[in-house]
């Protein structure tokens, strides 16, 4: 009797990458695959907080229908400061495929699906006979773009190290690229924007060898680009957290009283405000954003997790000017509160998760990005689907409590955002959820394929 499918997935260990990954596990489990999910060490120990429920999930042999999960280093010290995402995936690139080889040693697995970010172990797997899959958790965009590099530069577009030369970057798409920077060049100091475009040559080279290259997105919202790239396989969104009972991949414990709390507003009354998982405000930002909140007079739920702010203070007298008005959590079941009726609009960093649930959900956004593709994500969504307005930096580079103010007036009373968001939303949901959608008939047919059928 054949032995059942066995799936080995790896992601990346940031939350924009577990979370999206850990749906398509799912996916996979409930098509019969015996799943191992293997977060790093230290990703472990922080999902294992947060749902307690998870470390029972880690005993015994993977069985078909679940996941089971496992951990292993990521071969950076236990100090050491992982917010480095340069170093730390260089650690990671440098002790990963050794631990791969001897799980892939000792277990039966017949595929391998691993975040973009890991192509470095991609050989490994197709040396042991595994068929391989990918899963970009961005927009297509971003992938064409990288997939393009070799033209970029040839045309001159940008400079062997990936940094602008001022010539005018052609469309992509439905997306005129000017109105966005590109992913590496929205993240920090020059040197780090090189190491990250250094990267991410390295990664797409890799992924040349894959046998599928999936993104979490849908052929209508990015119809443009895939119809280009037809080698980038559509299977989103993927509706992240919407499982009763399963971990949703959170690296905080979610705070549930927001959800009685929304309970009791009118609908479509509350201001959403989460900036997810590596976003950081200075003292002055933060105040600014705490003032506009404030002065919007409307009710709000903003997500306050540890270290969004460098510093652990409110304006004086802003707690007691909201009062039972604001709703501050260190955490939130965002799938639940985005999907919740009392919700009206979603300030955002332009995460692509949140993206994706936000348009899900036909929320209009006022958005915030703050690196990398984020910037290209907010063009999606101010400039295409036209689901949302921007917030924009004053002279002296601050967004004020004004600014958020007014901006939460003009989108909260604009029918037309609205309007969109909400045309959005069913492109969004046919694609995944219904059976012969787009993105549901692409996972099918991927998940089939692995399998060996």
């Amino acid at each position: 009797m054949a032995s059942p499918p066995h799936a080995l997935f790896i992601p990346y260990p940031a939350q924009g990458h577990v979370l999206p990954l850990l749906e398509l596990a799912y996916r996979f489990s409930d098509h019969g695959f015996a799943v191992t999910f293997a977060n790093t060490d230290h990703i472990h120990g922080q999902l294992v907080t947060a749902s307690p429920t998870l470390a029972a999930e880690q005993e015994g042999a993977a069985v078909p229908g679940q996941v089971r999960f496992v951990s292993v280093s990521d071969g950076f010290p236990a100090d050491g400061d992982r917010n480095d995402l340069g170093t730390l995936t260089s650690a990671l690139m440098s002790s990963l495929p050794a631990t791969v080889e001897r799980m892939i040693e000792k277990g039966q697995f017949c595929c391998m699906v691993v975040d973009y970010g890991l192509t470095s172990v991609l050989g490994i797997a197709k040396n042991a006979g595994m068929r391989t899959a990918t899963l970009w958790p961005s927009c297509a965009a971003v992938m064409a773009v990288g997939l393009e590099l070799p033209e970029l530069i040839a045309d001159g577009m940008i400079d062997k190290d990936g940094l602008p030369t001022g010539k005018q970057i052609p469309p992509l798409g439905d997306l005129q690229l000017d109105l966005a920077p590109l992913a590496w060049n929205a993240a920090g100091t020059e040197e780090a924007q090189k190491h990250i475009f250094r990267c991410l040559n390295t990664i797409l080279k890799a992924l040349s060898t894959v046998d599928y290259l999936m993104c979490n997105t849908a052929k209508d919202l990015e119809e443009g680009i895939l119809s280009r790239h037809p080698n980038i396989i559509p299977v989103g969104p993927l509706p992240t957290g919407l499982r009763d009972g399963k971990p949703v991949g959170n690296f905080w414990p979610e705070d549930e009283s927001c959800l009685s709390w929304l309970d009791a507003q009118p609908d479509r009354s509350v201001i959403y405000v989460a900036f997810g998982s590596i976003a950081v405000l200075d003292r002055k930002q933060f105040h600014e954003l705490a003032r506009g909140l404030e002065l919007s007079g409307r009710p709000f739920l903003w997500v306050v997790r540890p270290g969004l702010a460098d510093t652990d203070t409110y304006p004086d007298g802003f707690l007691e000017a909201v009062g039972k008005r604001g709703k501050i959590v260190t955490w939130s079941p965002q799938h639940r509160v985005l999907a919740h009726r009392a919700v009206a609009c979603f300030v955002s960093h332009c995460g692509w998760n949140s993206v994706m649930e936000g348009a899900r959900n036909g929320l209009p956004f006022l958005t915030w990005p703050y690196f990398a593709d984020q910037f290209i994500n907010e063009s999606y969504v101010c400039d295409v689907w036209k689901t949302g307005l921007r917030l924009v930096k004053d002279a002296g580079g601050l967004v004020t409590s004004d600014h958020i103010a007014a901006r939460l007036e003009n989108l909260l009373n604009d029918p037309v955002t609205a309007s969109m968001a909400l045309d959005l939303q069913q492109v969004a949901s046919r694609s995944i959820t219904t059976k012969g959608g787009a993105s549901f008939n692409n996972l099918t047919t991927v998940i089939n394929a692995l399998k060996g059928r």
